[in-house]
């Protein structure tokens, strides 16, 4: 009577156990380290908001207040990416107040990435502009 061994086991399948181990665990180790940088580089980008009051003089008017506000936004944005390369993105509101009757309105809000604005660093084409703050304040 003959018996049969079926469990036979090679030198190479002995050996293969421990490397399969091994790459799963590198592979589960690059994931991770991936994905948490892709996390932390997100976590990094932040978004800085300024609020610039501009005080209106009534013999100006609108539009020259407007070109004052744009070029204070220029400034601001400008100055915001130079001083933090954190910053990813810039926020910028631009009120003007009237101190004679006390009122304040938003007459534009830029926002821009830091890389629209290294490519095109011009608050008209980022700006929002509202055309009621002119009546909201009283300006000619």
């Amino acid at each position: 009577m003959t018996m049969k061994n079926e469990s036979h086991v090679s030198p190479t399948g002995f050996m293969a156990q421990p490397f399969r181990k091994l790459t799963n665990y590198l592979l589960v180790s690059a994931i991770a380290a991936l994905s948490t940088l892709a996390i932390s580089g997100a976590a990094l980008a932040e978004r800085r908001e300024v609020d610039i009051r501009l005080l209106v003089n009534q013999d100006e008017g609108f539009t020259v207040m407007t070109r004052k506000a744009e070029i204070l936004a220029r400034s601001a944005a400008q100055r915001t990416f130079d001083r933090d390369v954190l910053i990813s993105d810039v926020s910028i509101k631009v009120t003007a107040q009237n101190l004679n009757q006390d009122q304040a309105a938003i007459i534009l809000q830029l926002i821009v990435s830091r890389r629209d604005w290294a490519s095109r660093p011009d608050p008209k084409i980022w700006a929002t502009y509202f055309p009621m703050a002119k009546a909201l304040i009283g300006i000619k």
